[in-house]
């Protein structure tokens, strides 16, 4: 693998400045909120937001969607599962995975396992045909579910230190000198 000769042949890391962070914050609480409306309560015009959001949305930092409450629809058994495979067989695994529609979120790993999926499904009946079909996928070698008993934080994105508060609680401790270098 050859190896950028110097970090401006890296890709860009896009910036946000305070008014978009702040825009994506207020959509976070409500996708639908109408532009006038962030407008009002960022104390800037409908242009200014309309334009922002549509750069947000078109350069990929944004996606304004439906999420469905998988609870109130019935899927009340919620958790995940790290797989353990071949990892010359994982691309397979991968795809056969994306297929499942109880699963929603799939990271390939490196690590202990190879995979961690998050699922939700109606019964422990569901969850038991679900591990059985990933078990019988050509290359998983073993499962590990683990099965959510409360949610006790969930966030759309994170955004280092917009939360003032968080900002406060490291700024009146801060990490330990080892980890500071």
């Amino acid at each position: 693998m050859q190896h950028p000769s110097t970090y401006k042949d890296l890709p860009m890391k896009p910036q946000l400045d305070p008014l978009d962070t702040k825009i994506i914050t207020l959509l976070e609480q409500n996708g639908r909120m109408p532009n006038t409306e962030l407008a009002k309560k960022l104390k800037t015009s409908e242009t200014t937001v309309r334009k922002r959001i549509k750069r947000l949305i078109d350069e990929d930092l944004i996606k304004v969607v439906a999420v469905r409450n998988r609870a109130k629809l019935g899927y009340d058994m919620n958790g995940n599962i790290r797989i353990e495979a071949d990892t010359r067989k994982t691309k397979s695994i991968a795809d056969k995975l994306s297929r499942m529609n109880e699963i929603w979120y799939i990271a390939h790993l490196a690590g202990d396992a190879d995979f961690d999926v998050e699922f939700s499904v109606r019964s422990r009946y569901d969850l038991l045909v679900l591990l059985d079909a990933i078990n019988k996928i050509d290359g998983v070698i073993r499962t590990r579910p683990s099965i959510r008993l409360r949610l006790v934080k969930q966030l759309g994105e994170f955004i280092a230190f917009t939360n003032p508060a968080a900002k406060k609680r490291k700024e009146a401790d801060p990490a330990p000198e080892h980890f500071q270098k």
